[in-house]
């Protein structure tokens, strides 16, 4: 049976772990020692205020939107929600359709499933306008990503489909390691300004008494056409999967992030080395589990690039580097510090970039913020209670664009919101 250690990571803080000999025996034979005495160091240091308050995440004194039990989370939230966003300059309004997963093209068209049938691609070329029919897969839509030339990569569990023709037709042009695999929406695939298209696999595979190692890259320079795969990760002891396969304009350089035990962050070389598909073509930025790494959420500025962590239960933090080379972290603060910063989307607002950060997964409050500073400082916007809430940041786009799409949901009541923010008229 598949074990959810980080479950128990959590179970160990919260003093409900009822059998520690058998988590620990668990512990061991998965590998994760290390992770464990880096959650254990974090926690003391953060308990016994060790920790300079420059470490932490700053926010600001605004107040954030609270939702509580029986909140409403209807297509429209109300008064408060409008004055809430107009106090900070923004204005959010319900969306017509029911987005699921979204990703927005350089041309401002918009691609995504709908919760009605997430196995259905949409499209809305103006907004306000209902979405149409494109195409239907057969599963559920995982991940959309849009080329700058406006190719459509739709990923479904085992597989990448693409189109060149906006959505009209899509054939299947990668298969993974797995029939349950898939690649990361909003993480998981990137271009390089040549074309060449990187996809990094993800998936949770259990067999027999590990999981098994599928933390594949796959690269195309034909636009999708044809597939190359490395498992350079996976020789350099990567045990799980990829989280992470992003290119940075700021430092001309490729980061990819492995899950599971070693949680390592590489950077490419030289993206003029002979391949980037051999381990000589990238290098560990963390060799030790305590420096952080495997990073769930990434975004870059025009100063920096920022990386959320994966540690579910343990002390999560923000790393940031100006150079691609030496990266600080700061620890996110209680009562958010157990969740992993899941993803970050770049808005394109009048004052400059804001990024978006969600942490979904605290208790006993979560948080949606942004920061309109490169992360210097945050707000908080809402503050939600998993699992009875959810929220979450569901565009994408591989340039900044003006706007993000987030939904809100009220889980009990089975009411679900999906809101458009962007700069007021």
């Amino acid at each position: 049976m598949q074990r959810k250690l980080s479950s128990r990571y959590s179970d160990i803080f919260n003093n409900r772990l009822t059998k520690p000999i058998a988590f620990l025996r668990d512990i061991y034979r998965q590998g994760k020692l290390s992770e464990l005495l880096s959650f254990i160091i974090w926690e003391v240091l953060h308990t016994l205020r060790l920790i300079p308050k420059r470490r932490y995440l700053q926010f600001d004194e605004r107040t954030p939107l609270i939702l509580t039990n029986g909140s409403s989370c209807e297509r429209d939230l109300g008064e408060d929600l409008q004055r809430f966003f107009a106090e900070r300059g923004l204005n959010i309004v319900a969306t017509q359709d029911d987005w699921v997963v979204l990703a927005i093209g350089s041309d401002g068209a918009r691609y995504g499933s709908l919760r009605a049938d997430d196995r259905v691609l949409y499209k809305s070329n103006e907004i306000g306008k209902p979405a149409s029919f494109l195409a239907r897969f057969p599963s559920e839509i995982k991940a959309i990503f849009i080329t700058s030339r406006n190719s459509v990569f739709v990923c479904c569990r085992g597989a990448v489909h693409s189109s060149e023709d906006d959505g009209l037709t899509f054939r299947e042009t990668l298969e993974f390691d797995t029939p349950v695999s898939f690649f990361r929406h909003n993480n998981g695939m990137t271009e390089m300004p040549d074309g060449t298209l990187i996809i990094g696999e993800y998936g949770n595979v259990w067999e027999g008494k590990a999981f098994r190692k599928i933390a594949y890259l796959y690269f195309s320079t034909d636009n999708g056409g044809s597939w190359a795969r490395s498992d350079f990760l996976i020789r350099s002891g990567a045990n799980k999967h990829v989280h992470i396969v992003a290119y940075s304009h700021l430092f001309s350089r490729l980061f990819v992030t492995d899950g599971d035990n070693t949680k390592k962050l590489w950077a490419s070389n030289s993206l003029m080395s002979p391949s980037l598909q051999t381990i000589g073509s990238w290098k560990p930025v963390n060799r030790f589990h305590i420096q952080t790494g495997g990073y769930t959420s990434v975004a870059e500025t025009t100063q920096k690039v920022l990386f959320g962590t994966d540690y579910l239960g343990g002390s999560n933090f923000l790393v940031e580097s100006t150079d691609g080379r030496r990266f600080s972290k700061r620890m996110v603060p209680d009562p958010f510090r157990r969740s992993p910063i899941l993803n970050m989307v770049k808005r394109r607002s009048e004052k400059g970039v804001e990024i978006w950060a969600n942490l979904p997964h605290s208790t006993p409050r979560s948080l949606l913020m942004y920061s309109a500073d490169d992360g210097a400082n945050w707000s908080k916007v809402i503050e939600y209670s998993n699992p009875d809430q959810k929220v979450s940041l569901l565009s994408s786009a591989s340039n900044s664009v003006d706007d993000l799409y987030l939904s809100i949901e009220d889980v009990k009541r089975a009411r679900r919101g999906v809101y458009r923010i962007a700069d007021q008229p």
